[in-house]
């Protein structure tokens, strides 16, 4: 570790060594160190001070080629001495030191800097790889496309390589730091969309091409980017669950989605079914769910970073797609070439006729639209305006019971870029994010006749409207060292419990009753620093400082990061982390509306940021014919994981509502592992998952811990694409899970009491129904799999058209939904709760057409 921090300080002094560069030939080419240093000071060029003992003065040297700088004679006459070198007064003053001068130490050092593109279209391209092979130096592309590499005076020769463009080898010679902006050539005119997976190597890049794409259209030929993450062991979905991303153990609210660095609160269509982002306007998606840098924060499970493509920069492209779910359309050109671009991507659904022919018992209708504007101000400075909108409607009949939900989000973002210069580059961004979510809820209480006694419909609206400004500096310290610090600060407004409870439905915000809205704050600062020491050490360390303030109520949140891996060599690879995270938004979902009754609400005195502590150690093996095993196992704590107080309903006690939610903790615990293997025309994908969940709250299960509604003890995914040829391929995709679990109370009954001033039994609103259960958790559902499979027809009928068709089949054997259940009962037998079953989707063949020009 010191003779590490040794070599960083002869690299920063080497930096600003001015005197080296003053030109000087020695009268000899073979003295005593000692000689030269005594001709040096009478030559008058420079003063050269040290203590005799330090050095070895006896030292005969030879000098080899012609040096002509005092810095080339130094880097020579020194060689191999214990010393590092101060400049002070026009004097060079040698001090003894652990470990000798580096080689180059002498040699003037300079910056090649800019930003990395598609040549086809000017887009950014992210974690692109710049390489000087014969000083074995390089550097990595930052989000928007910005590198910075350190190269010694001279001529140089640089490599830059990027999965799905062809590499491109750049000769120069270096005098002074220089930009030098550069342009790849796509190996195909389709464009990529690159995946960052925390486990595939210290750069931590991957392209998702090939099988991977395959399995984003396998949901009903739909094409999904981020359905490609379900594959990953420790991520699960099974469709039909709202917010439907499931990761190590956490509840859906514990990610955080971004969308171009804008938080979006619920991030699905078709309650968790299909992300809201159209592939086609997808640049690149990041995905962090062990280590997580220390500039994101607000999620204890993952965060999943996407962000957009610019818009093409040099002519009019676009892509359509007719599926059975929905249509959609990209297009993206310039509006001023290598200036100023647009992108424009629209999605609907019509998929109604067809779940009217299944006999389906819903109907669903949604729609996105994503608009981005690029503007370039110069060479230094580039503007980003993005705009999204989508919502959806959703209806279902079951005999007891109706549902009428609609929910939407709106996202707003100004970005700016600009390069400081040869080592820093900022970017700087001013979001607006808001969510609602309207549902209504009818249910039917009968006697024991069959008569009906009451029929209600809970009408509930909530929403949340977030409104921030952050700023992100990189600063490229050395081509080993990284720095990357910022600020944010969120206004959040959260209206959670508004409610109307008639004989309709309402579908209008101001149709109900106004709950005050609850506003509240953050400011975040962080710092983290990627350290590369060799080719076989990455270091990440970082801490991100949150302060939240709601009303009254404070809190700051100190919370360390830690990520490092060392390769052993080609074939073996360790990794380990440790992340403490908070959370300051609560969801929770009330349980007697039925599906989707979420509600965001905030930390406040009584209920506590929710936080964790996780640690993960992982390993990747490597073999030399394309396999690739994944393992790591992880360890996570979580405190103030919310609950619903038995009996007690959010949406109807809104005065007191803190104390109808309840604080309590958690354990995640599980083994993770993941095969992937590459044979001639054959891909093959394992991912399974052990884990354990658990949660505790005060008073339930007699205090002791229970299961977690989403504890699945294994879960199995596997896929396998075979490229027939250049037109053809097949996939199929198999996934299996352990059931959830559920309780199920030994009795119910409405709480009459005299002293709650009961007037009207029949009105919902003037007493709570009360369960009563032995245990929690106590009955798990039959586990859950599905078969899909499809085929990929494949045309390039020229250099700038390309179509797609795709055949396949959603759920082949009809394998029932497990994991959506309802409640239904009569007064007459007082006997309230009886679970059942049912799904969206059953055995569904499937076709979609693609076309790109």
């Amino acid at each position: 570790m010191l003779a590490c921090l040794c070599c960083y300080v002869h690299f920063a002094l080497a930096q600003k060594l001015v005197i080296a560069g003053r030109s000087y030939s020695p009268p000899f080419e073979k003295a005593s160190l000692k000689e030269f240093l005594d001709d040096i000071n009478h030559s008058g060029k420079a003063i050269i001070e040290y203590a005799s003992n330090s050095i070895d003065t006896g030292k005969i040297i030879r000098l080899t080629g012609s040096p002509t700088t005092l810095g080339a004679v130094l880097q020579q006459v020194l060689k191999d001495q214990k010393i590092t070198i101060l400049e002070k007064n026009d004097k060079i003053i040698l001090i003894p030191s652990p470990v000798p001068l580096p080689d180059d130490f002498f040699i003037t050092w300079y910056s090649i800097y800019g930003l990395i593109k598609e040549n086809t279209s000017g887009e950014p391209l992210a974690d692109a790889t710049i390489w000087q092979p014969s000083l074995q130096k390089g550097s990595l592309s930052n989000g928007f496309g910005h590198y910075t590499l350190m190269l010694p005076e001279g001529k140089q020769v640089v490599l830059i390589t990027y999965a799905g463009y062809n590499s491109r080898r750049v000769e120069l010679d270096l005098h002074e730091n220089t930009r030098i902006d550069l342009a790849l050539e796509p190996k195909s005119n389709i464009p990529e969309v690159t995946i960052t997976s925390e486990s595939s190597s210290s750069a931590k890049t991957s392209d998702l091409t090939g099988a991977t794409e395959s399995v984003q259209d396998m949901f009903l030929g739909e094409p999904d980017v981020i359905r490609s993450l379900y594959m990953q062991p420790g991520i699960k979905n099974i469709p039909e669950i709202a917010n439907g991303l499931l990761v190590r153990g956490g509840s859906p609210d514990q990610n955080v989605f971004l969308l171009d660095g804008n938080k979006v609160f619920n991030p699905t269509h078709l309650l968790g079914t299909l992300f809201i982002i159209n592939k086609s306007a997808v640049k690149s998606l990041n995905l962090y769910k062990s280590n997580f840098p220390a500039r994101y924060g607000g999620g204890l499970s993952s965060v999943i970073d996407v962000i957009t493509r610019d818009g093409n920069m040099q002519q009019w492209k676009g892509e359509a797609n007719a599926g059975v779910l929905a249509g959609s359309f990209t297009l993206e050109g310039p509006i001023k070439k290598d200036k100023a671009a647009i992108m424009l991507s629209v999605r609907h659904s019509w998929i109604n006729p067809l779940l009217r022919l299944m006999k389906a018992d819903i109907g669903v209708n949604f729609y996105d639209m994503h608009a981005k504007y690029t503007q370039w101000l110069g060479k230094k400075d580039k503007l980003m305006l993005h705009i999204y909108t989508g919502q959806d409607n959703l209806t279902l009949h079951r005999d007891y019971t109706n549902n009428v939900q609609r929910w939407g989000n709106t996202t707003g973002s100004l970005g700016w870029n600009r390069i400081l210069g040869p080592k820093a580059f900022i970017n700087t961004s001013v979001n607006f994010s808001r969510y609602r979510n309207i549902a209504g809820f009818r249910y039917n209480l009968y006697d024991s006749t069959g008569v009906s006694m009451q029929n209600r419909v809970y009408n509930t609206y909530s929403s949340i409207q977030q409104v921030n400004a952050q700023t992100r500096l990189e600063f490229a310290a050395t081509n080993s060292v990284r720095l990357i610090t910022g600020v944010k600060a969120n206004l959040t407004k959260v209206r959670p419990f508004d409610s109307n409870i008639s004989t309709e439905f309402f579908e209008k915000p101001d149709d109900f009753s106004d709950f005050p809205p609850i506003s509240f704050q953050e400011g975040v600062y962080f710092l983290e620093s990627e350290i590369r020491a060799d080719k076989q050490f990455f270091l990440r360390p970082g801490i991100h400082i949150s302060h939240f303030r709601n009303n009254e109520f404070k809190y700051t949140s100190w919370q360390p990061r830690l990520y490092a891996t060392y390769r052993l060599n080609k074939h073996h690879q360790f990794s380990l982390s440790y992340n403490h995270m908070t959370q300051y938004l609560h969801l929770v979902t009330n349980p007697y509306l039925g599906i989707n009754g979420d509600a965001w609400v905030p930390s406040t005195k009584m209920l506590s940021p929710e936080e964790s502590d996780m640690i993960n150690v992982g390993y990747t093996w490597r073999d030399n014919k394309k396999l690739i095993i994944t393992t790591e196992v992880y360890y996570k704590e979580l405190r103030n994981v919310t609950n619903y107080v038995e009996g007690k309903n959010l949406f109807l006690n809104t005065a007191d509502w803190e104390q109808n939610v309840q604080s309590g903790r958690g354990w995640c615990y599980g083994i993770e592992t993941k095969m992937e293997k590459t044979a001639g025309k054959w891909y093959l994908q394992i991912g399974y998952t052990l884990s354990w969940n658990w949660r505790q709250f005060k008073g339930i299960n007699n205090d002791e811990k229970f299961p977690f509604k989403y504890d699945r003890r294994h879960s199995l995914n596997t896929a396998a694409t075979y490229n027939l040829n250049t037109h053809w391929n097949f996939s199929t995709v198999w996934t299996f899970s352990t059931g959830d679990v559920f309780t199920l109370p030994d009795r119910g009954y409405p709480d009459f009491d005299d002293a709650q001033q009961i007037f009207n039994p029949l009105s919902p609103k003037e007493y709570r129904l009360i369960y009563h259960s032995s245990a929690v958790n106590q009955y798990r559902t039959l586990p859950y799999h599905r078969l899909d499979m499809a085929a990929t027809y494949e045309q390039q009928h020229n250099s700038k058209l390309l179509s797609r068709v795709t055949f396949g089949i959603y759920n082949i054997y009809g394998s029932p939904n497990q994991y959506v259940y309802d409640l239904e009962g009569t007064m007459g037998k007082r006997s309230l709760v009886v679970s059942t079953q049912y799904q969206f989707f059953k055995i569904t063949p499937y076709v979609s057409y693609t076309l790109v020009f």
